[in-house]
């Protein structure tokens, strides 16, 4: 930490303190923490800035634990953010026992957690709805040496995922990270994925920080179809036989009459928002369209209300698993089952009547072997359309 309290209750910020006659003067001193009044030691070397640490615990008013890393970033983000207003290291808000490592006062306030190390997605949600509290909006940057290198496809894990954020209505989400090295912003959007954690990615990167970054619509990758393709064929010769999906095959032989193997082409197609699920784009699609669109007589309209009570009970008995999404403040898993029956409409199983009401137009095609179930897959990927 770089603020501390003197023993006669003056704050001082390290970062204000480069000249070493400075250094000496404040040496002399007994200091203690602002936010939780522990006893901090004043500590420098060669690698890492001259900072303050607590002598037995970490602070319980700061996200984690001080990393050289850590140390450098803030002091970065600081200058960084200066373009921005007027903003303050390490402040500390009484009302809900929280330091921010970098505050923002502007028209809004914002408070800036510079996050270098795992913590889980609760944690981050009660720390923010703490801010929001106070009418601050919390700004959730991991560092780029915890994401690592940015590619257009990428397989990001849980904590990773959990930095997935918007601040507007109808904002495409996105995860910000800050690089300390090259003081520059980070902004990955997720275009699609087909599984909980791997997805396409567009990203941007900035010298200044933006609340609402401007998304130009970007193509995924011309590969991607061929991809796709690739992993749900091998979905159908061998990952729908692994343990993880005995109960959807079960359901499948019992209650549908045809091997999960042979499942319509129109499950485990690409929607924009699937980011949302933490179980596979093929599994959730197939519960849902088992559950509400397989056994629908051609002509009878499908109910978007009831689809939804079937595909919630599904979620309430872990059959489906939604993402904790802590950040996410605007949208929900509803914009994928939504997206989903759209792209379903242009494949021509079904016809949209009004926001609540779909009908079904044609019954499924059966397959008789993998092949004939795979080509059909092409042809279907070949019609869809995707609005990124």
């Amino acid at each position: 930490m770089f603020v501390a309290k003197r023993e006669d209750g003056i704050l001082i910020t390290l970062h204000d303190y480069n000249d070493t006659s400075l250094q000496e003067k404040i040496r002399r001193y007994k200091y203690h923490c602002p936010a939780c009044g522990s006893e901090v030691k004043l500590k420098s070397g060669n690698i890492r800035r001259m900072h303050f640490a607590h002598l037995d615990t970490e602070c319980r008013a700061s996200s984690e634990a001080e990393t050289s890393y850590h140390l450098e970033g803030k002091a970065k983000l600081l200058e960084a953010l200066k373009i921005n207003g007027s903003p303050e290291l390490e402040y500390y808000i009484p009302n809900t026992s929280q330091r921010a490592d970098v505050f923002l006062r502007t028209e809004q306030d914002f408070a800036f957690e510079f996050q270098c190390s795992s913590i889980q997605p609760s944690v981050i949600e009660q720390r923010s709805s703490s801010y929001q509290s106070e009418s601050i909006i919390p700004v959730w940057l991991i560092g780029k040496e915890k994401l690592g290198n940015i590619q257009s496809y990428m397989k990001l894990s849980a904590f990773q995922w959990s930095f997935l954020q918007n601040h507007k209505e109808g904002a495409s989400p996105y995860i910000l990270s800050f690089c300390p090295r090259y003081s520059v912003f980070h902004y990955l959007y997720p275009l699609f994925g087909s599984n909980s954690l791997d997805s396409y990615i567009f990203s941007k990167t900035s010298k200044e920080w933006q609340l609402q970054p401007s998304f130009i619509k970007k193509q995924p990758p011309s590969y991607w179809k061929t991809k796709w393709l690739h992993s749900k064929k091998r979905w159908r010769y061998t990952h729908c036989l692994y343990p993880a999906n005995q109960m959807l095959r079960n359901y499948c032989y019992s209650k549908v009459q045809i091997p999960l193997s042979l499942c319509p082409a129109v499950i485990g197609i690409p929607v924009k928002s699937s980011f949302w699920f933490q179980t596979p784009v093929i599994q959730w699609q197939a519960w849902l369209y088992f559950d509400s669109i397989y056994h629908t007589p051609i002509h009878s309209i499908i109910h978007i209300p009831s689809l939804m009570t079937r595909f919630n009970q599904r979620i309430q008995q872990a059959h489906v698993k939604v993402k904790q999404l802590p950040l996410v403040r605007f949208g929900y898993y509803t914009d994928a089952v939504m997206e989903y029956l759209e792209q379903l409409c242009i494949t021509g199983i079904l016809e949209k009547e009004s926001d609540l009401v779909f009908r079904k137009a044609v019954n499924e095609k059966k397959y008789s072997t993998l092949e004939e179930a795979t080509a059909h897959d092409k042809d279907i990927l070949d019609r869809i359309e995707l609005e990124l």
